[in-house]
């Protein structure tokens, strides 16, 4: 017979399993938490990295100074100013420099003394000069002599051989000297002639040793100094300097500008202009059309346009940069005097709210918002009653992703 159970079996067999048997996760799910948490971390990183890394570019443009005649204007070109009559004054001979009168920037008259040459040769020259004419005045003197001495002979002679007294032989040598007088006479009148002449020649080398002002004018540079050689026009290309000094005409002053060829049928002689040069922002001179030149550079597609001053060019110097606004119509004493306004580029700027801001990029090539108050349009560009100072960089056509204290590059 089978034993029965003991009450300690038993009892086991009545004992709660307080333990349930774990859940096992699915495979998968290891790599898709490995996946979500690698997600983060890149999204954790390019938001903090992306603004340093990846810089946007932007167009620029600058808040400038704008006349309010230029709501009449035809185009905009810029150039520069060149003076219509230059010079470099040069010696007509070569010589070493003994006495300079100019420096830069000083004013001369036509005809003033620039420069001296050391001219101890062509003084020699001259007294040589004119001692070999004061011989062959001497010579031409002598001649003369003789021919009115050969001159009695013969009249003489003539009468004795009227009266039958004397022989032909006789007659012919008479004859004979007073032809040769009469040549040495011509001989010596032309080495005096040639003498004299030698006498200009050496004045006008002397005369060339001092450098003159061929027209009035300013000195713009000093090419020399004294005790230096200078190489003449009838010694060029002998090397050393080539020149004393640089000469301009000041008041023939005028702005050449490049003009694209599909817009200068809009120019003719005289249509009216407003200049602003680089070096004076805050003035403005009103001009001219004064020639169109009839040549067009096939490289750059382009007219050169000379504007002259109508306003005394005050200040102004050669090759200074200009920005010259062609106008429809000349302008009025008032709008000629009125004070420049600040403007920008229409596409600078946005609206933000109620308000209209622009994006300023500062020192540092980071971006701040600043509001403005917008006036008039003139052309392509707005008025600003108020906001940033003139010469301020502003972004053109900013996207909305643009925010404050972003880093930006500005576009080439």
């Amino acid at each position: 017979m089978p034993t029965p159970p003991s009450v300690a079996d038993e009892l086991k067999s009545l004992r709660i399993e307080r333990s349930e048997p774990r859940r096992a996760l699915p495979s998968w799910a290891p790599a898709a938490i490995g996946v979500l948490a690698a997600a983060l971390l890149l999204f954790a990183a390019w938001k903090l990295l992306a603004p340093r890394l990846f810089v946007p570019e932007v167009e620029t443009t600058a808040v400038a100074l704008v006349s309010p005649a230029q709501a009449q204007q035809l185009l905009v070109a810029t150039g520069y100013v060149v003076p219509q009559r230059q010079a470099n004054i040069s010696p007509r001979i070569g010589g070493r420099v003994s006495k300079l009168f100019v420096e830069d920037g000083t004013v001369v008259k036509k005809g003033q003394l620039i420069a001296v040459l050391e001219d101890q040769d062509y003084r020699a020259q001259v007294l040589q000069a004119e001692a070999e004419v004061r011989s062959a005045e001497a010579r031409e003197n002598r001649a003369e002599v003789d021919l009115r001495d050969a001159q009695r002979a013969f009249d003489r002679e003539k009468v004795v051989q009227e009266k039958g007294v004397s022989t032909p032989a006789a007659f012919d040598q008479v004859t004979a000297r007073l032809e040769g007088a009469k040549a040495g006479l011509s001989a010596a009148r032309s080495e005096t002639a040639a003498a004299r002449a030698r006498v200009e020649v050496a004045k006008v080398n002397l005369e060339n040793c001092y450098v003159r002002a061929p027209f009035d004018g300013r000195i713009t540079q000093k090419l020399t100094d004294i005790g230096e050689i200078v190489f003449g026009a009838m010694s060029a290309g002998t090397g050393g300097r080539g020149g004393i000094a640089s000469l301009a005409d000041f008041s023939t002053l005028q702005v050449e500008a490049d003009v694209s060829e599909s817009q200068v049928a809009k120019l003719k002689i005289g249509t009216p202009a407003e200049i602003v040069l680089d070096a004076f922002p805050d003035r403005r001179y009103r001009g001219k059309v004064a020639e169109v030149r009839p040549r067009v550079d096939r490289a750059k597609a382009t007219v050169t346009v000379k504007v002259g001053f109508v306003d005394d060019p005050t200040d102004v110097l050669p090759d200074m940069g200009a920005k010259v606004t062609f106008l429809a119509k000349e302008l009025d004493e008032s709008a000629a005097k009125a004070q420049p306004i600040s403007a920008v580029q229409a596409d600078a700027v946005v609206e933000r709210g109620e308000n209209k801001v622009v994006w300023v990029v500062d020192a540092q090539e980071q971006l701040r918002s600043v509001p403005v108050v917008t006036g008039a349009p003139m052309g392509g560009l707005v008025a600003l009653r108020d906001g940033p100072p003139p010469g301020t960089k502003v972004v053109r056509r900013p996207d909305g992703d643009l925010r404050a204290g972003m880093k930006v590059k500005e576009r080439q």
